[in-house]
């Protein structure tokens, strides 16, 4: 990968940011520090400042990163720290045989990542607007069939473990290896420059000996704080749901997963402010692949290695909720398929993603997903030529071509 040459950046309004994002980083750890001298309301929204202060540093050192280092392996860590708030809540609700909400933040996490991807023609529509412009039209670069050929195989993959009702090591191992693939083949695109914006163009706009250590010092101090305080959080807002009477399956779903997802949806928007929608949607994707494999696969490890057997049992409503996750999974990679986002895809997505938020029913989430995978074996049959296209991005030879 070569080294992005970041856009100036004024100032030190990136400095500014940076510092606020420590902060908030900061009341965290001593919110965490004091928590058993504080309410649980309170520590709850402590520790969210925190989270999020702390995500935001790793979404802006990640984003710098992928202009400093190159190599499968650093493309792998930097998806890995771009979730690690999830990652880290999910593998301890599995470690700790919470089998009733080890599924709900990733299924929530993922899903919320999909929609947003659809939903970006709609954001360029209204910027485009406000701007009193014309919308010029999205298109994914030919590379970008890599995300989308592994979360076909991925959700395809997964029906089987939500007709079996649980999730075996066996799953992990192909899940993982899935994950290492793509890390792999995502390498066959040396010329595409990272999406660098903001902070992380600040941090490349440092002196060339002190961006790797810049990089690393912060990613690894956003790592320690969200490592300190993402489990705490979780059970301070289980704490103050089960006092407001609010679903705790419910809470880890959907609260967590906006927090920690902010950084970088916010990242995507200003991507899309400078033109490059379709870099937006790609991160969009990676994010959601690596949920799917790397998030997904860890979970039977942790049960395992929580105490455990070889398979996690997932109950009535988490099978629903995975199964839902595939049919979005599987909408949007066959909406996708031409490289084009519709705006019509995107309505649609997002009106199915606000009925299923406003009415958490089994009966609903149960409906949505089989509208949503109607539709979509109704498009890839329709597109069934661009099938091919999508597995040879992720399984063929030699690199990929724009």
């Amino acid at each position: 990968m070569t080294t992005a040459r970041p856009r100036p950046v004024e100032g030190t309004a990136w400095q500014r940011h940076l510092l606020a994002a420590a902060a908030s980083a900061a009341v965290g750890v001593i919110v965490h520090l004091a928590s058993p001298l504080i309410p649980a309301q309170l520590a709850v929204v402590g520790l969210g400042i925190g989270l999020v202060g702390a995500a935001f540093m790793l979404a802006w050192a990640a984003d710098a990163g992928e202009g400093v280092f190159s190599g499968g392996l650093v493309l792998a860590v930097v998806a890995l720290v771009t979730v690690l708030p999830e990652y880290i809540i999910e593998v301890r609700f599995a470690f700790i045989q919470e089998a009733a909400l080890v599924t709900a933040n990733l299924t929530g996490a993922t899903r919320l990542l999909l929609t947003g991807a659809m939903a970006l023609p709609l954001l360029v529509i209204l910027i485009a607007r406000r701007r009193g412009q014309a919308a010029a039209p999205m298109r994914l670069p030919a590379n970008r069939r890599l995300e989308l050929g592994i979360l076909l195989i991925a959700s395809i993959f997964a029906v089987q473990i939500v007709v079996r009702g649980s999730l075996t090591v066996v799953d992990a191992i192909v899940l993982i290896a899935l994950y290492i693939l793509y890390a792999r083949r995502v390498q066959g695109t040396p010329d595409e420059k990272p999406a660098v914006v903001g902070v992380g163009a600040g941090l490349l706009s440092l002196p060339p000996q002190y961006r790797r250590p810049a990089i690393t010092a912060l990613i690894v101090l956003a790592g320690a704080v969200i490592v300190t305080i993402a489990n705490p959080f979780a059970d301070a807002l289980l704490s103050t749901g089960t006092s407001l009477g609010i679903d705790p399956y419910l809470l880890i779903q959907w609260v967590v997963p906006t927090l920690t997802e902010a950084p970088e949806f916010v990242v995507v928007a200003v991507l899309v402010v400078n033109h490059r929608p379709a870099q937006g949607l790609a991160l969009l994707l990676a994010a959601s692949l690596t949920q799917w494999t790397l998030g997904l696969g860890s979970l039977p490890i942790a049960y395992l290695a929580g105490g455990g057997g070889f398979a996690l049992p997932l109950t009535g409503r988490e099978q629903v909720e995975l199964g839902l996750t595939i049919a979005v999974t599987l909408f949007v990679v066959s909406a996708l398929a031409i490289l084009r986002p519709e705006r019509v895809d995107a309505f649609f997505l997002v009106g199915i993603f606000l009925v299923q938020i406003i009415y958490p029913t089994p009966f609903v989430r149960f409906a949505a997903a089989l509208v949503l995978l109607v539709f979509a074996i109704d498009l890839l049959c329709a597109r069934r030529h661009l099938i091919p296209p999508l597995l040879r991005a992720g399984f063929g030879r030699g690199t990929l071509r724009r």
